[in-house]
Protein backbone atom coordinates (compact mmCIF):
# COMPACT_ATOMS: atom_id res chain seq x y z
CA UNK A 1 0.00 0.00 0.00
CA UNK A 2 2.77 2.68 0.70
CA UNK A 3 4.93 1.93 -2.20
CA UNK A 4 2.06 2.37 -4.40
CA UNK A 5 1.24 5.72 -2.87
CA UNK A 6 4.90 6.36 -3.44
CA UNK A 7 5.52 5.71 -6.93
CA UNK A 8 2.05 8.09 -7.19
CA UNK A 9 3.97 10.74 -5.78
CA UNK A 10 6.90 10.50 -7.36
CA UNK A 11 5.01 10.13 -11.00
CA UNK A 12 2.99 13.44 -9.94
CA UNK A 13 5.83 15.34 -8.33
CA UNK A 14 9.65 14.72 -9.31
CA UNK A 15 9.98 15.87 -12.56
CA UNK A 16 8.72 19.28 -11.37
CA UNK A 17 10.71 19.62 -8.30
CA UNK A 18 13.93 17.92 -10.73
CA UNK A 19 13.49 20.42 -13.22
CA UNK A 20 12.23 23.53 -12.10
CA UNK A 21 13.62 23.42 -8.45
CA UNK A 22 16.51 21.42 -8.97
CA UNK A 23 16.05 19.71 -5.95
CA UNK A 24 15.29 16.29 -4.55
CA UNK A 25 12.16 14.59 -3.73
CA UNK A 26 11.31 11.98 -1.31
CA UNK A 27 7.90 11.25 -0.74
CA UNK A 28 6.74 11.22 3.05
CA UNK A 29 3.80 8.88 3.01
CA UNK A 30 2.41 7.83 6.12
CA UNK A 31 -1.22 6.28 7.43
CA UNK A 32 -3.60 7.43 9.61
CA UNK A 33 -2.33 4.78 12.26
CA UNK A 34 0.79 6.37 11.85
CA UNK A 35 2.70 3.59 9.83
CA UNK A 36 5.35 4.60 7.76
CA UNK A 37 6.34 4.22 4.40
CA UNK A 38 10.17 2.98 3.50
CA UNK A 39 11.29 6.50 2.08
CA UNK A 40 9.78 8.25 5.17
CA UNK A 41 10.89 5.25 7.64
CA UNK A 42 14.61 6.33 6.01
CA UNK A 43 14.23 10.34 5.99
CA UNK A 44 13.30 9.95 9.09
CA UNK A 45 16.33 7.94 10.40
CA UNK A 46 18.19 9.98 8.31
CA UNK A 47 16.93 13.13 9.92
CA UNK A 48 17.40 11.62 13.58
CA UNK A 49 20.51 11.13 13.07
CA UNK A 50 21.81 14.23 11.85
CA UNK A 51 20.09 16.01 14.71
CA UNK A 52 21.34 13.35 17.21
CA UNK A 53 24.78 14.62 15.79
CA UNK A 54 23.99 18.32 16.07
CA UNK A 55 22.18 18.18 19.64
CA UNK A 56 24.56 16.17 21.26
CA UNK A 57 21.90 13.82 22.50
CA UNK A 58 20.87 10.03 21.93
CA UNK A 59 19.50 8.72 18.59
CA UNK A 60 17.34 6.48 20.69
CA UNK A 61 15.67 10.25 22.45
CA UNK A 62 15.62 12.33 18.76
CA UNK A 63 14.21 8.94 17.00
CA UNK A 64 11.62 8.78 20.05
CA UNK A 65 10.92 12.81 20.16
CA UNK A 66 10.73 12.79 15.79
CA UNK A 67 8.07 9.76 15.95
CA UNK A 68 5.45 11.43 19.06
CA UNK A 69 5.90 14.91 17.02
CA UNK A 70 4.74 12.88 13.85
CA UNK A 71 2.25 11.02 15.58
CA UNK A 72 0.33 14.44 17.25
CA UNK A 73 0.43 16.51 13.60
CA UNK A 74 -1.25 13.10 11.92
CA UNK A 75 -4.27 13.26 15.21
CA UNK A 76 -4.65 16.80 14.47
CA UNK A 77 -4.63 16.29 10.65
CA UNK A 78 -6.99 13.22 11.29
CA UNK A 79 -9.27 15.29 13.67
CA UNK A 80 -9.50 18.09 11.72
CA UNK A 81 -10.96 15.98 8.53
CA UNK A 82 -13.06 14.05 10.52
CA UNK A 83 -14.56 17.01 12.30
CA UNK A 84 -13.96 19.92 9.86
CA UNK A 85 -12.09 22.87 10.92
CA UNK A 86 -13.32 24.88 13.82
CA UNK A 87 -12.07 28.49 14.05
CA UNK A 88 -14.63 31.46 15.70
CA UNK A 89 -15.79 33.56 12.52
CA UNK A 90 -15.58 37.14 13.37
CA UNK A 91 -18.20 39.31 11.98
CA UNK A 92 -18.13 42.72 11.60
CA UNK A 93 -20.60 45.22 12.61
CA UNK A 94 -21.56 46.49 9.39
CA UNK A 95 -22.07 43.07 8.00
CA UNK A 96 -24.98 42.75 10.61
CA UNK A 97 -28.56 42.53 9.58
CA UNK A 98 -30.06 45.77 11.37
CA UNK A 99 -33.81 44.70 10.53
CA UNK A 100 -33.46 42.53 13.71
CA UNK A 101 -32.82 45.55 15.68
CA UNK A 102 -36.66 46.70 14.70
CA UNK A 103 -38.17 43.65 15.61
CA UNK A 104 -37.12 43.42 19.10
CA UNK A 105 -37.73 47.61 19.65
CA UNK A 106 -41.15 47.40 18.45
Amino acid sequence: MYQCHEREKKTKYLQRVLQIEKANFTPFVLSTTGGLAPEASAFTKHLAQKLSVKLDQSYSHVMGYLRRKLRIELLKTTLMAVRGFRKSKVTAIAELDLNLLQFYVN
